[in-house]
């Protein structure tokens, strides 16, 4: 039985600590230059620091092993000391006791992990600048799973920050397909006949209060002299209010209703962002409800422009930072003071006429 007590504590110290940290890893990081959403708040790290995340895991592991062991293996093993020919089974049968509760201790962390990831809540990377100010391209954000598909959820609020499957809307009309999800804001609801002017939403012909807080430049990280520069303006939604950039490019010269079961969404970057406004030709489109996979709610983890992980709004809101201009390395004073400025001087109706009850389109609500 000495050989099977030997193998029992390879199984349990080497073999089962490995194993769990390579599904732990395999499972909730993805490879770098995968698209769509991240497998998990790991990804960050796991991309950068694959090798030193996989050793903590490894360790991780095989101290929970060490503990199981001790209280399994070295039991046994302690118990069947003083029955002469008996001792040797019994410390094999405390190593395989030992193996199996480690085995089943690492199945069901991965388990809790996985049903977290499925049922509860999911991380997703930010792919472009569609979003900016208010998302980075490279975040890892979570969002709470919707429900949608199986209609047991509430229907989006406009303003919500939504991630949905980007096969479940037009392909572009420039060949190819989307990334395999999408994150964008949700600014009509089924019924809401949705158009646009001068970068902002019109809304069942009530224009979406705005206010322009100054100019606006972003240098993208790992494109060489590419840069998002337009005007930064404060947005006035259904008493949300967030950050948006208009430029030259990015227009809609329809309109488009909102059908049952749908959600019509626009980027943030107006001038840069495929969303509603481009499907169907650019004659618009709505998303529809059953492919919202999740309401984006947390930042996890950003990354500054040295390439280090940025940690300052780890578990931070969406909603409490999207008001928040984040620049680095460039002086925001002034569009710091131009947000606050929109801000106080922010208007009292925020709300969009219903369906039915249509203003005229020349009311302008720039303020």
């Amino acid at each position: 039985m000495r050989a099977a007590r030997v193998v029992g504590r390879w199984a349990a110290l080497v073999a089962a600590p490995l194993g769990g940290a390579a599904l732990v890893m395999a499972e909730l990081v993805p490879p770098v230059g995968a698209g769509g959403g991240a497998r998990g708040a790991l990804a960050a790290l796991g991309q950068r620091y694959g090798l030193a995340m996989g050793v903590v895991l490894f360790l991780m592991f095989s101290a929970a092993a060490r503990y199981w062991w001790a209280r399994g293996a070295g039991a046994g093993a302690g118990a069947g000391a003083g029955a002469g020919a008996g001792a040797g089974a019994g410390a094999g049968a405390g190593a395989w006791a030992g193996a199996a509760k480690l085995a089943l201790a690492i199945a069901a962390a991965l388990g809790a992990a996985l049903a977290v990831r499925a049922w509860v809540a999911q991380p997703y990377r930010v792919q472009g600048a569609s979003m900016l100010p208010t998302l980075e391209p490279g975040d890892l954000v979570a969002g709470r799973k919707s429900g949608l598909a199986s209609g047991g959820a509430r229907l989006p609020a406009r303003g919500d920050l939504v991630a949905f499957r980007g096969d479940a809307v037009p392909p572009p009309a420039t060949g190819g397909r989307w990334p395999a999800v999408l994150v964008k804001r949700v600014v009509g609801l089924p019924g809401d006949t949705v158009g646009m002017r001068g970068g902002a939403p019109v809304i069942n012909g009530w224009t979406v209060p705005w206010c322009d807080a100054g100019e606006y430049l972003y240098a993208l990280p790992d494109v060489g002299g590419a840069a998002v520069h337009g005007r930064l303006r404060v947005e006035f939604l259904d008493d949300r209010a967030y950050l948006t950039v208009h430029a030259m490019g990015g227009g809609f010269d329809a309109s488009y209703r909102v059908q049952p079961g749908e959600v019509f969404v626009l980027g943030d970057d107006r001038g840069n962002s495929a969303d509603s406004r481009a499907y169907h030709g650019g004659r618009g489109g709505g998303v529809p409800l059953t492919a919202i996979d999740a309401r984006i709610d947390w930042f996890l983890v950003g990354t500054h422009r040295s390439g280090e992980l940025d940690l300052g709004r780890v578990g931070r809101g969406v909603d409490t930072l999207q008001t928040r201009l984040r620049l680095e390395g460039v002086a925001t004073g002034d569009l710091d003071d131009g947000v606050a400025r929109c801000l106080r001087t922010a208007p009292r109706d925020t709300h969009p006429p219903a369906p039915a009850t249509v203003v005229p389109a020349s009311a302008e609500h720039a303020i």
